[in-house]
């Protein structure tokens, strides 16, 4: 055979596997479409799913992620809680993909697997000065660095997703582990240790998962002092923007690279999840003190922004989540009828003229001034 030809047998088999291997993993994506806004969910929630609820769910998403704790207390733990509302959510919805959440770097008390990281010390994330490193002073963080810990966490997701019902692993805190003030209570050769043990523990997880299920992260944060992208794009299938316009990333330099990093992670083929918020957050007490219908009223009144600043970044496979926190009574299934509106699929990528931002769909205008943050969707 010649050499050209073998330089053509060859691209074309490099073709046919690059185009296997993303055929296979849009196989394990939610199924997408631009017919109104895409609408994600994320919450724990106290007890089980009710059927209305699920219902309700299936009926206007197929993409969820169930947080730490939820079930409880009606099952034991949050293993058993997220596989039995999983169950539940595949009845009425098949096609419904159910994220499970197990965070990558803190040790919560809601899980069955803490049992057994509690009884293993030496798996515990100490500071360079022998004291145990733990968030809010209680909360205990993975030594990510240890192949034991690592081997521990990927072999509880391992069980709970493939021999259970969930379709993927959420795994939250990535922002938390590669902060570079960190060093200043690990060292840096332990710093740069544990963030290559991230590294493996996605690694790991994907070998033990296999490429039909999901890995989540968290994700992509812009603030004014650092800027984190997507930058754990091996391995991963979809990455979530969680501060939109609030907390460090209220700026409207945060939120234009925050919306910016959104596009160029889609365009990748990567799912991208963008948690919008009404201005207000479950860590805000006045805001909390509210009565339930005063907090709906102002989501309400405020949704515009920051749909309006999703709908200008969002490419195939992103989807809006609306609340004020993590938890189902934090409106995490409250409905708006933006949701309910045709939207078409995108007319062209988004335009930027200063802090201006618009773009057109089938159905909408889109016009968004980051500055003011001001907005206008214009439904035809």
């Amino acid at each position: 055979m010649k050499r050209t030809s073998v330089k053509i047998v060859i691209n074309a088999l490099i073709l046919f596997i690059c185009y296997q291997s993303t055929s296979q993993t849009n196989q394990a994506f939610p199924k997408f479409n631009w017919d109104k806004v895409p609408i994600a969910f994320h919450f724990g929630k106290n007890g089980a799913l009710t059927n209305d609820e699920a219902k309700f769910i299936t009926s206007r998403s197929n993409f969820i992620v169930l947080e730490k704790g939820h079930g409880l207390p009606t099952y034991k733990n949050t293993e058993m809680g997220i596989e039995a509302d999983a169950k539940k959510l595949k009845r009425f919805n098949p096609d419904m993909k159910v994220i499970f959440y197990w965070n990558a770097f803190l040790d919560y008390s809601m899980y069955e697997a803490h049992d057994v990281y509690t009884n293993h010390p030496e798996w515990w994330l100490k500071t360079k000065d022998g004291k145990l490193d733990l968030k809010n002073e209680k909360i205990k963080r993975y030594d990510l660095s240890n192949p034991a810990v690592r081997k521990w966490w990927v072999e509880t997701a391992k069980n709970e997703i493939t021999k259970g019902s969930t379709d993927g692993v959420f795994m939250d805190a990535f922002i938390q582990v590669t902060n570079p003030a960190n060093i200043e209570f690990w060292g840096e050769t332990k710093y740069n240790s544990i963030l290559d043990g991230l590294k493996k523990l996605i690694a790991e997880t994907r070998i033990a998962l296999g490429n039909d299920k999901l890995i989540v992260y968290n994700g992509i944060r812009s603030t004014p002092n650092r800027n984190v992208g997507n930058n754990f794009p091996d391995n991963t299938d979809a990455v979530m923007i969680e501060h939109f316009g609030i907390i460090q990333s209220h700026s409207k330099e945060s939120m234009l690279q925050d919306i910016l990093e959104m596009e160029k992670a889609g365009k990748t083929g990567k799912i991208v999840v963008f948690k919008g918020w009404p201005g207000y957050a479950w860590i805000d007490k006045d805001f909390m003190a509210k009565p339930l219908k005063e907090k709906q009223k102002i989501s309400k009144e405020n949704i515009t922004f920051p749909l309006a600043s999703f709908l200008v970044g969002a490419q195939e496979n992103s989807y809006f989540i609306y609340n004020w926190g993590y938890r189902f009574e934090h409106g995490a299934t409250d409905w708006y009828p933006e949701f309910d509106k045709h939207l078409g699929k995108p007319l062209h990528d988004m335009k930027v003229n200063g802090w201006i931002l618009t773009r057109e769909f089938e159905h909408a205008s889109v016009w968004v001034n980051l500055d003011t943050k001001d907005a206008k969707i214009d439904w035809k």
